[in-house]
């Protein structure tokens, strides 16, 4: 082998060397400043400090909420299904909402049904979905996890109205 060939070779073997570090060190991060985990979380009427409603209505429009379909445009679900859920945390968005579907996806992908911007949901973070009369939620392998109620959800866990659903730093109120 000529000696130009070998150090094209060290050079990139060192490139691989140091994305591996560097993907290692972005693993120890997250583990180490994971989301917080909401123990037991008021209900929003039980609150202070809610955003005022101009800030509020201003986040409503910010959010990108899923488009109506025919299955979910009147969304009222027989059985008090959960059809939505409501942002209670963080503050600053309060009071924003998404409309969930017979199944939902949220995620930071585009390709998710409800897209999440935030640092601590993974890209296809979790799936909701409704069997008989009732909505389940599973996660699908997310870095950090669903929480129900401060319970990791594990495999498919049913949500029921009032329940809050923990996706990253995101708290929602199934309504």
């Amino acid at each position: 082998m000529s000696e130009q060939l070998l150090t094209i070779l060290k050079f990139c073997l060192l490139a691989l060397l140091y994305l591996f570090f560097l993907r290692v060190l972005r693993a120890v991060w997250t583990e180490i400043n994971p989301p917080k985990v909401a123990a037991e979380t008021p209900t929003p009427s039980a609150r202070s400090g809610r955003a005022p409603k101009a800030d509020r209505a201003r986040s409503d429009k910010q959010k990108k909420a899923p488009k109506p379909t025919a299955t979910n445009k009147g969304s009222r679900r027989p059985g008090g299904v959960p059809s939505r859920l409501m942002i209670i945390e963080p503050v600053a968005q309060a009071g924003g909402h998404y409309v969930l579907g017979p199944e939902t996806t949220v995620g930071r992908s585009p390709g998710c049904s409800i897209v999440l911007d935030e640092q601590y949901v993974s890209q296809v973070h979790a799936r909701f979905f409704v069997r008989g009369d009732t909505l389940f939620v599973e996660d699908l392998g997310s870095t950090n996890g669903t929480w129900v109620n401060g319970s990791r959800a594990v495999g498919q866990m049913p949500v029921r109205v009032g329940n809050h659903v923990q996706i990253g730093n995101l708290i929602m109120e199934a309504q």
